[in-house]
């Protein structure tokens, strides 16, 4: 028993005295049930990573972003425990056993290192386009932190709340390692299992008020004026207020004022706003692309911008005066009489 207790003291002085011993490029692989090497050491431990969403977790709908994801490797060495005792009395080989052993040693110690870690986000079922779904980190040794970055956008439709991605995390790692040759050129045989972790981040998409055209009347004709009549509705989560209507400044149309204060907007609320437009005698009658979009304050005060919206305005043609004449020929009829009645009551009354 004293016998075994030293030799392990003489070979953990080793350890600390010892300069680093280099491993061989290209070691081989080698199956556990095959090598020839000696394992002087059994070695427990295994990398842990977590994954954490770093920044602003709140995002917009519409909105492109990149999310920056670390991966902190909480994995450690559990246990070192001797698989084959040094015999002492054997003065030939014994100090080169203790460096061999020492070799072996500095490689067993890397088995809680996550090398050729392969990071995948999934979306599942939530309102996210991943752009790229996959990022490579060399490896994340123990302590260490990892970072990967995905860019995403969010659905232009995503409902406001929480949704959970999923990060699925594969790397390899040493399983064991055993260890051959000579202390000035060591053969170190090691082979590498794969490990699979599965993590859950969140993201939420943020209330606000988003609005839709759901009517548009138009009363106009080539070469006159009439009312453009555009019903908005917050199809958003929060209440819109000081809002102001616009539509753009484009031929044929020439408006009085291409805004209008619609007021407050609250979720689901549907306002109409009213603008007096006009065309010239060049206008030709057809339906028009009119773009239009709301300004307003959000809740938090901030002034926001809606997407721009696009509307069709029909362009009646000019109506001849003949024919005016023709649908009004009732009225002008009534008005007549009208005139003949007055005049002969006041003839009479004379």
């Amino acid at each position: 028993m004293q016998t075994k207790t030293a030799i392990i003291t003489i070979i953990a002085a080793a350890l600390l005295l010892a300069a680093p011993v280099p491993v061989a490029v290209g070691s081989e692989y080698i199956p556990e049930s095959y090598t020839l090497s000696t394992n002087y050491y059994d070695v427990t431990g295994e990398p842990y990573l977590i994954a954490t969403l770093v920044g602003d977790r709140e995002l917009d709908r519409g909105e492109d972003a990149v999310l920056e994801i670390t991966l902190q490797n909480y994995g450690a060495i559990y246990r070192i425990k001797g698989d084959q005792y040094l015999d002492s009395s054997d003065k030939k080989n014994y100090d080169d056993e203790i460096l061999l052993a020492a070799a072996e040693l500095d490689v067993e110690i890397e088995k809680s290192c996550a090398d050729h870690v392969n990071v995948v986000l999934f979306a599942d079922s939530s309102p996210v386009d991943v752009i790229a779904d996959v990022w490579n980190i060399e490896s994340i040794e123990a302590g260490k932190i990892g970072t990967a970055r995905f860019p995403i956008h969010i659905d232009d439709d995503a409902p406001a709340g929480t949704y959970l991605l999923r990060v699925e995390t594969c790397y390899d790692h040493i399983r064991n390692v055993q260890v051959s040759g000579t202390p000035d050129k060591p053969d170190i045989n090691y082979w590498n299992t794969t490990g699979t972790q599965n993590h859950t981040i969140m993201i939420a998409v943020a209330k606000e008020s988003d609005f839709e055209v759901t009517d548009v009347v138009s009363g106009m004709q080539v070469e006159g004026t009439g009312f453009l009549n555009i019903t908005y509705k917050n199809t958003g989560e929060e209440i819109a207020t000081d809002a102001i209507a616009r539509i753009s400044d484009m031929l044929p149309f020439t408006a009085v004022s291409n805004q209008k204060r619609i007021g407050t907007i609250a979720p689901g609320e549907s306002v109409t706003a009213h603008f007096r437009v006009s065309t010239d005698r060049s206008t030709v009658p057809k339906v028009y692309d009119l773009s239009t979009g709301i300004r307003f304050k959000d809740e938090d005060g901030d002034v926001r911008i809606s997407d721009s919206m696009q509307i069709g305005v029909a362009v009646a043609p000019k109506v001849p005066f003949s024919e005016k004449l023709l649908a009004n020929k009732s009225w002008i009829v009534a008005a007549a009489i009208a005139l003949l009645v007055v005049g002969g009551w006041r003839a009479l009354k004379r």
